[in-house]
């Protein structure tokens, strides 16, 4: 069976407020009622069950765990032949992980600085007895990089396992560049590799950044893309596009204007610079 990934921000609501997490992703209202968000997944569903076709499903948010009821919804996607990956940052409530574990593939845990190391070690356990995927993720703070990096270290030796440690951009954004590492922080992160992109940050203008890009990607340009039907793209605010790109916008799901497709589109971007993108199938 064919497999459409579809990658869903939930709502922009977190209770959190990480120091380092813009306002955008954690700012915005308490999520609608789980009824309305289970009209989207039940139309969603249907229809890509009709082109034949399984799901594999990204929720993240905001927090998805502030969603009231959210196991209704994994609990759908998965009786209805659904892989699930789920990005969070664990909640403050064990109880939540009974309903949400039995629903959940892949979990991508980022393990925060106020997040409760007790509850942390409580998901990857759960994770491990029934031999499913978790990733743990640490944020690296450069004024508190050693003891962020010493939590990832106390990880991987009681686990035996890799904690990915990440980078922070200002604004969570690749374009406005890293937060005020030193070199040999970054070294520690991800060794040579983002000392060079710090470097040519610093080198390039980011109209020179973009061109660069654009002459190093694909052209599809008038080519049929499968975009909408392999991908689904929802935001927090329900907009939703079948790429990265935004070639192919299809509407918000909280009004009257939704569409999904069931049939290639035609390209008209002149370069296809996302990697995902590219990943979508194009015909002649």
């Amino acid at each position: 069976m064919s497999i459409t990934k579809i990658f869903w921000s939930l709502h922009n609501h977190c209770k959190a407020e990480c120091s380092y997490c813009p306002s955008q992703y954690w700012a915005g209202g308490e999520p609608r009622s789980i009824s309305e968000y289970m009209k989207v997944v039940e139309r969603v569903v249907e229809h890509y069950n009709f082109l034949g076709r399984s799901i594999e499903w990204t929720f993240d948010g905001g927090e998805p765990l502030e969603m009231h009821d959210f196991p209704q919804i994994l609990k759908y996607c998965k009786e209805n032949n659904g892989n699930i990956t789920l990005n969070s940052n664990g909640g403050r409530i064990w109880l939540d992980w009974w309903a949400i574990e039995p629903h959940v593939d892949q979990l991508n845990l980022s393990y925060h600085y106020w997040q409760k190391e007790h509850l942390i070690k409580f998901i990857i356990e759960v994770f491990k007895k029934k031999s499913k995927n978790v990733n743990v993720i640490v944020p690296l703070r450069p004024d508190f990089f050693d003891w962020d990096l010493e939590r990832i270290i106390k990880l991987e030796q009681e686990y035996n396992i890799k904690v990915s440690k990440h980078q922070l951009y200002k604004d969570n954004s690749h374009v406005r560049g890293f937060f005020d590492y030193t070199d040999e922080q970054l070294a520690i992160i991800n060794g040579r590799e983002l000392i060079d992109e710090k470097n040519k940050f610093q080198e390039t203008t980011f109209a020179e950044r973009i061109e660069e890009l654009k002459n190093e990607s694909p052209v599809y340009l008038g080519k049929l893309c499968n975009l909408g039907v392999e991908r689904l793209y929802i935001t927090y605010d329900g907009w939703v596009t079948g790429s990265i790109c935004n070639n192919g916008a299809l509407g918000n799901i909280w009004d009257n204007t939704f569409q999904l497709r069931n049939s290639p589109s035609v390209c008209k971007m002149l370069a296809c610079v996302n990697a995902d993108d590219q990943q979508i199938t194009k015909f002649p």
